[in-house]
């Protein structure tokens, strides 16, 4: 499975202009189902998270830490 294959995608995650969109109606905010807590969390990634199986999420944590072990040069080959 590949990362982002039933998210959204690094753009829709990665808004340039976040202050903008970020309660419009374009942005699919409605009071009923806000993008964004009062604290500031991105609900969007916690309902994508919570649509995937628990597979799925096994996947894109492990992907993720590969990610950051590679980035930090500490990559192991198991």
């Amino acid at each position: 499975m590949e990362f982002g294959a039933t998210g959204p995608s690094p753009k829709e995650r990665c808004d340039p202009e976040p202050t903008s969109t970020m309660n419009s109606p374009e942005a699919g905010w409605n009071e009923e189902n806000p993008t964004y807590s009062q604290d500031g969390v991105d609900l969007t990634l916690i309902r994508w998270m919570l649509s995937l199986s628990p597979l799925e999420r096994l996947e894109t944590l492990q992907q993720t830490v590969q990610s950051i072990l590679r980035l930090r040069g500490e990559e192991s080959e198991a």
